[in-house]
């Protein structure tokens, strides 16, 4: 406790202390170095490795007996991996047969459901007629069968089989005075006939005939067109029949209005 020598008591004191911090450091280091050596060695890897470890060795698990034994309660329903397997084997064996167009019977009212007449608003050209006379103070007199031609068109000469032929009909005023025409849906008709003009196949009057209220002038010279989108499959009044797909042939367009029928157009179904 009383530090005997030539120097001052301090200097004794100080190495006193560090000698003891050196013995102290000596003994954590001898204590560190027995815990390391008695400690297995796996059990220093790092806790990265394992968290990486563990969700590979999860991964590497079968899928397949998770929904075996679902958990109870559960909300969503687990389907084992087998069940959908019957259906596509259900399938292969009655495979449903192709679409395409059909060349046989069809069903009845087969195709779209309308086969209304419809005003088309196609720019046609003037048609040649005598010089406009002045009409009466009255206004336009009516349209009489003579004042006015009726004319059948098709959308083009041929067409292939399942297609649908758009069919017109077209009115004209070729007298040389402005005239009123009831243009009542009732009072039109665009029919399709046989190559040989012995049987009507079909008619737009059969299935689809509504009124309309169509009371106009009709200026001299001036085409107004009518057309309808045909199935290409037969009708009878009523529409009560079963329609059949009419085949590839020649066919007649004939337009009517009233009393006026127009010439037949040739109509070609490959």
């Amino acid at each position: 406790m009383h530090p005997v020598g030539p120097l001052p008591a301090s200097v004794y004191w100080r190495r006193r202390a560090c000698a003891v911090g050196v013995a102290l450091l000596a003994f954590f280091a001898l204590l560190w170095l027995s815990t390391w050596l008695l400690i297995p060695r796996g059990s220093d890897e790092p806790s990265g490795t394992a968290a990486r470890t563990t969700p590979d060795t999860s991964t590497t698990a079968p899928a397949s007996p998770a929904p075996a034994s679902p958990a109870p309660g559960s909300g969503t329903p687990t389907v084992p991996p087998s069940s959908p397997l019957p259906a596509p084997a259900a399938r292969g064996a009655s495979p449903a047969p192709p679409a395409g167009p059909s060349a046989g019977p069809a069903t009845p009212n087969a195709g779209p459901a309308d086969e209304t007449v419809r005003p088309d608003d196609t720019p046609r050209p003037s048609v040649q007629v005598p010089q406009a006379a002045p009409s009466p103070p009255t206004g336009p007199v009516p349209c009489t069968d003579a004042m006015i031609e009726v004319r059948a068109e098709t959308g083009q000469p041929a067409y292939p089989a399942g297609a649908r032929p758009e069919l017109r009909l077209v009115v004209t005023n070729t007298s040389g005075q402005p005239c009123v025409r009831d243009l009542d849906g009732e009072k039109q008709e665009i029919a399709v006939w046989s190559g040989d003009g012995a049987r009507k196949l079909w008619s737009s009057n059969d299935c689809s005939n509504p009124s309309s209220d169509d009371l106009r002038t009709l200026v001299p010279g001036q085409p107004v067109a009518f057309a309808v989108t045909w199935t290409g499959l037969s009708s009878a009044p009523g529409c009560t029949a079963a329609r059949d797909r009419v085949g590839p042939g020649g066919y007649r367009v004939l337009a009517r209005l009233d009393r006026v029928v127009s010439e037949p157009a040739p109509l070609l179904m490959s």
